[in-house]
């Protein structure tokens, strides 16, 4: 008879769907109980993570120094880590973790290594410019002094020909046979050779000079002034080879400008200077 009835109960709609809502009310009030308890995890984090960030935030007991190291790698609490004091030396050992020492100090060694060949490389770069710096003074000292050579071997070039050319002109065969014989043959025959030159050179110069001295002075004077300061020179060395009261005459005729800068010319050629 009970078994009937049982059976009875569980065929009538009424008492399954009286169990079912029990289910999903036992249900509904263990999620709750968990939503609860997670609300009060996050309010008890959030109340301890306030508290340690206001702890933080004004370094309590010196705690937030004292953590610094630790701290400065946690997100939030990061953020709570008061600014340094002025004498805070990041690169203090003190002020680093065992691997923050060990990554410096590779770094340190591998910027030390790299220094150390740039030095070697300075060094080497040095010693180079000083031997070049002495390369150089050496070559200069040479050069001076092939250059005081040169100076004094035409020193003596000069007094020769000056030598020759007054026995030539004094016409001094025996002082002429003297001097050839104390100098090198080749430079006796080349000083000769000069002195010929320089007056064969003269004598056609004098030729020149007595077109101009047999023509009108005036008419002399306007040629002179045609050719300009461009050949000043030849002007100079004709008037120098004339006779000197028609040359005269002929700077007499030159506009005043042209004649001024003649007479400067002539002036260097016979040796006469003028004071500022």
């Amino acid at each position: 008879m009970a078994k009937e009835m049982k059976q009875d109960n569980t065929k009538n709609p009424e008492v399954q769907g009286s169990e079912t809502e029990k289910k999903e009310a036992k249900k509904g009030g263990f999620l709750f109980g968990l939503l609860v308890l997670l609300i009060t995890l996050i309010v008890i984090v959030g109340v301890v993570g306030g508290v340690f960030f206001i702890i933080i935030r004004n370094n309590v007991n010196g705690l937030a120094e004292k953590y610094r190291n630790n701290l400065k790698d946690i997100p939030v609490l990061s953020m709570a880590l008061p600014p340094p004091p002025a004498d805070y030396d990041p690169l203090d050992p003190k002020n680093l973790k065992q691997e923050e020492i060990i990554e410096k100090y590779n770094q340190f060694r591998k910027e030390n290594g790299e220094l150390a060949k740039k030095l070697e490389e300075t060094e080497k770069a040095l010693e180079q410019l000083k031997s070049s710096q002495t390369d150089i003074e050496a070559l200069r000292k040479e050069n001076e002094q092939i250059k005081g050579e040169m100076e004094a071997q035409r020193a003596r070039y000069e007094e020769d020909l000056r030598k020759a050319e007054e026995l030539l002109v004094q016409e001094d065969k025996s002082g002429y046979k003297e001097f050839y014989e104390k100098i090198n043959k080749d430079l006796a025959q080349r000083l000769y050779t000069e002195i010929l030159n320089k007056e064969i050179a003269d004598e056609k110069a004098k030729e020149f000079a007595q077109i101009y001295e047999k023509m009108d002075t005036k008419a002399s004077a306007k040629i002179f002034e045609e050719l300009g300061d461009s050949q000043l020179d030849l002007v100079v060395d004709t008037l120098k080879n004339m006779k000197k009261d028609v040359a005269a005459e002929i700077l007499s005729e030159m506009n005043q400008t042209y004649a001024a800068k003649v007479t400067e010319k002539l002036s260097k050629v016979y040796g006469i200077e003028f004071g500022n």
